[in-house]
């Protein structure tokens, strides 16, 4: 899959997506929004491509439109090559679109071999996209306009219309179990499981069709991640400190900098992995009094403090 974006200023055609008609595999997709907004509301723009993926799989017919809120869902059957071409547009820019369509199938088939003998390299997809973006950029009727962003809560309503009523049932066993996710996370001071709960909570309130709390815990979700990512790149400097003086030999530096490393892990990793590198910075202080082959050991063991940082506190695997 080749995810790429421009300026969110640019273009009335909100997104632009191609999937496997059969397994539903999403082989493109060109969001025009910009990068910053794309990892800020990262939970709704995957609610919307989840929603239009299974929106293919109910079309059966070759050019199908479905109202979204202020916008438009067209989905196109490319029957040469069992693909949906699918594309989200302002509801005043439809006709345009819908002009502009032929034209986007004929570069799709154009590139036979690009999506009937994809190897998933992206790079395969560089000059097809370069020819999406210049043809969409030609029509200036198309150009500067809304954000989906603007209007999220309609549009996740209109999503959850379509997608029939929760039972009474299923709405309280969600309920409840949204707000034993709430209470874990208000107790909760490590930033890592805080994020982890905040994604769940997200995705509750998704299931519970509930457009503030879907905003809100998503807005919750993105200050932790760049919490995380703020403090990992602080941390980073005490990781470099450890290194040189490793390298070195100056073990009282490397004390103090792996010392201080452990204090500011306080509510970011896990206490085995704190604890861990307390322990061998105390031996540092004691290498006077340790055998040399358990001293070497101890060396060898923080030498590694980086790569095991970054797997123990990583954002990946969340």
């Amino acid at each position: 899959m080749l995810f790429l974006n421009i300026e969110d200023d640019l273009k009335m055609i909100q997104a632009l997506y191609i999937f496997q008609s059969n397994s539903k595999d999403l082989l493109y997709n060109k969001s025009f929004q910009s990068e910053e907004k794309l990892e800020m509301f990262e939970s709704f723009f995957s609610a919307l491509q989840t929603f239009v993926s299974e929106l293919t799989d109910d079309s059966k017919e070759s050019l199908n439109t479905i109202e979204l809120g202020a916008y438009f869902v067209l989905i196109t059957r490319i029957s040469e090559f069992l693909l949906d071409l699918v594309i989200i547009t302002d509801r005043e820019d439809i006709k345009e679109v819908q002009k502009l369509i032929p034209k986007i199938n004929e570069i799709i088939l154009s590139y036979q071999d690009l999506f009937t003998d994809w190897d998933g390299k992206p790079e395969k997809f560089e000059m097809f996209d370069l020819k999406i973006i210049k043809l969409i950029l030609s029509d200036k009727k198309l150009i500067a306009g809304s954000s989906l962003t603007t209007d999220q809560s309609t549009i996740l309503k209109s999503i959850w219309e379509q997608k029939g009523s929760l039972s009474d049932q299923l709405r309280e066993d969600l309920s409840k179990e949204r707000d034993e996710l709430m209470n874990q996370y208000l107790n909760e001071k490590n930033f890592l499981e805080k994020y982890k709960i905040s994604k769940k909570l997200i995705d509750i309130s998704e299931k519970l069709r509930d457009d503030e709390k879907f905003i809100e815990y998503q807005a919750e979700s993105k200050f932790l991640k760049d919490e995380i990512k703020d403090r990992k790149l602080r941390l980073q400097y005490y990781l470099d400190r450890v290194k040189e003086s490793l390298e070195y030999s100056r073990y009282a530096e490397t004390y103090s900098c792996l010392y201080s490393f452990c204090i500011k892990l306080e509510d970011l990793a896990d206490t085995t992995f704190i604890m861990k590198y307390r322990t061998l910075a105390e031996t540092l202080l004691k290498r006077d009094k340790i055998p040399k082959d358990k001293f070497k050991e101890s060396l060898q063991e923080i030498s590694k403090i980086e790569q095991e940082f970054n797997e123990n506190v990583s954002l990946d695997s969340l």
